[in-house]
């Protein structure tokens, strides 16, 4: 199911009261959060100082509650402080994250409304108030659910509400692929967690995922979770091992390298080899140019003798890969016959959506060899994409 056909269930607003203590507000529609649910998550929608002004999610049995608790200092409430909490409810097993911003931005609007009128805090004294807040949360429920965005007046004020995209997790990191950066990372606190700042330094295009782990001593499964939350941030491309029997072929954006004199200084700089004279711009155009399906990276190294031309071969690769200039294709074996898929060692894996490196890492077994194995099985053949 697509993450924006999770609807909206209920809309409910929570505060503390001086002497009950939390209670519900309003909600709509009514009665949908019980008085025993909310009692038992009421210590988390009215939560202490450290999460106020802060997005949490509640998942219970039955529902997944999102919410922004608020707190507003002023002498003129009755324990100097006035809590409350603007919450989305969903079904228990649905993505939250793309009401995340709108929730935020509807607790902003309430607070100033508060502030300038003791818009919220006065409900339970004015039916008039209440009816207001009521038409409110009902309209944002109904327009967001049907239009994904809603537009609110109050007082004079303005406030547009939309659905932001979202993009869907990427797929989990396998052991043994290798992140490339694609930017740069800003290693402070306030841009990244401490995970990412143990990883990122060991991220250079050539370490892989497993590697990186033993380096950064950390659980692998940390490390994983990282790295898949860097590719979402389209910070890190995930690419495999450097092999010389990997295939690459160049892409359309390859005429940018000659048409951008800052681009081709830098790939000169990068490509080049250490302690040498720079390669040329011609001999690292040329290599790329020579990559294209049936050319493997050992025929085009043969072909060109990088060594000659001051030329790095992995980092024209790992050059080449992060700015798109050429993409991998990947070897996909396929049983000609569904009778020889039990006859064939490893034949439920060649299916033609698995390919060379993925099995290599599904059943520990050496690349290179499993190479050889298929191609020497004339029951199985290979397809490059």
């Amino acid at each position: 199911m697509d993450i924006y056909d999770n609807p909206i269930k209920c809309i409910f607003i929570s505060h503390f009261h001086p002497i009950a203590g939390p209670k519900i507000l309003c909600q709509v529609p009514n009665d949908f959060i019980s008085k025993d649910t909310f009692e038992t998550v009421s210590v988390y929608i009215i939560p202490k100082g450290q999460l106020q002004r802060c997005k949490i999610t509640i998942t219970t049995r039955d529902t997944k509650i999102l919410g922004y608790p608020v707190h507003i200092s002023d002498k003129k409430y009755a324990r100097n402080a006035y809590y409350f909490n603007l919450c989305f409810v969903c079904d228990h097993s649905s993505h939250t994250v793309q009401y995340e911003p709108i929730v935020k931005k509807l607790s902003h609007f309430l607070t100033n409304l508060e502030i300038e009128d003791n818009f919220l805090s006065k409900n339970d004294k004015s039916i008039e108030t209440k009816e207001h807040l009521l038409f409110l949360l009902k309209k944002v429920m109904n327009d967001i659910n049907m239009y994904k965005k809603c537009i609110l007046t109050a007082q004079d004020t303005i406030v547009y509400l939309n659905i932001v995209e979202v993009s869907h997790n990427p797929p989990v990191p396998l052991d043994y692929d290798v992140p490339l950066l694609v930017c740069p990372l800003e290693l402070t606190e306030e841009h990244w967690d401490l995970t990412t700042r143990q990883v990122a330094p060991f991220i250079d295009g050539v370490n892989h995922i497993s590697k990186i782990a033993e380096l950064a001593k950390l659980d692998i499964e940390m490390v994983t979770a990282c790295i898949q939350n860097l590719v979402y941030c389209n910070a890190v491309s995930l690419v495999d091992l450097f092999r010389y029997s990997n295939m690459y072929v160049s892409t359309t954006k390859i005429g940018n390298l000659a048409r951008n004199r800052s681009r081709y200084d830098e790939a000169i700089d990068v490509i080049s080899r250490p302690n040498g004279p720079k390669a040329t711009l011609k001999s690292i155009f040329n290599m790329y140019a020579a990559m294209r399906q049936g050319s493997r990276l050992i025929d085009v190294c043969l072909r060109y003798n990088p060594a000659s031309l001051n030329i790095d071969e992995r980092n024209l690769v790992l050059y080449g890969l992060a700015n798109g200039y050429i993409r991998q294709l990947r070897k996909y074996p396929i049983v000609l016959s569904e009778n020889d898929i039990e006859k064939t060692p490893l034949g439920q894996f060649y299916n033609g959506l698995n390919s060379l490196g993925l099995i290599s890492c599904y059943t520990n077994s050496d690349v290179y060899k499993l190479d050889e194995e298929i191609e020497k099985d004339t029951k199985v053949v290979s397809i490059w994409k």
